[in-house]
């Protein structure tokens, strides 16, 4: 494979700026060929992973998913809490105050698994994720435009309801996984 190439970053213009996203043509060069990519401008997001009851056999270990609408694919699906890092707001700040929102429980302890770029090829954005433990039970304060329920189930149960619904919803996927990867230490 060839690593050897010449790319330069010619500059960028500004095609949309929304209240969650910015629309951006960057203008590259790659070996002497000038081009420009449509670019997501998204910034960083967290997930989380709450465990309620962590059982010995991972698999087994009962955890909250939420049940949204998404109007961009246009309909309900099965995710972990979510949302986007306010500007000033720490990674761990944003991961309490979406748990809370979502799903109106509070972590007593939070881990972060890792960092992720879900879909690279066309956005920057970074999506940080983390298992909430220790769950203190409250009342959900989502956002008014925000449809969600609440689910209770297993990681199993977890695993085979997403994959069952193709396409599955990524950032939960990857965080059932690391989880799993964790605690069995593959």
């Amino acid at each position: 494979m060839n690593e050897n190439y010449d790319i330069k970053t010619l500059g960028e213009e500004t095609i949309y700026h929304g209240k969650r996203v910015t629309l951006k043509k960057l203008y590259i060069e790659v070996n002497g060929k000038k081009t420009f990519k449509e670019i997501v401008d998204f910034g960083e997001a967290v997930a989380i992973l709450p465990i309620l009851n962590e059982h010995q056999n991972p698999e087994h270990t009962e955890i909250i998913l939420i049940k949204q609408y998404r109007p961009a694919i246009g309909k309900w699906i099965i995710e972990i809490p979510a949302g986007i890092v306010e500007r000033g707001e720490k990674l761990e700040e944003t991961a309490i105050r979406e748990l809370i929102e979502e799903t109106g429980y509070r972590p007593g302890k939070l881990e972060k698994l890792a960092s992720i770029h879900p879909t690279p090829g066309y956005s920057n954005e970074i999506i940080h994720i983390f298992v909430a433990k220790d769950l203190q039970p409250g009342k959900p304060r989502p956002e008014p435009y925000e449809a969600i329920r609440i689910e209770k189930t297993t990681i199993k149960q977890a695993l085979r309801l997403l994959l069952e619904r193709q396409p599955a919803d990524a950032k939960t996927l990857t965080a059932l996984l690391l989880y799993l990867h964790l605690r069995i230490k593959i």
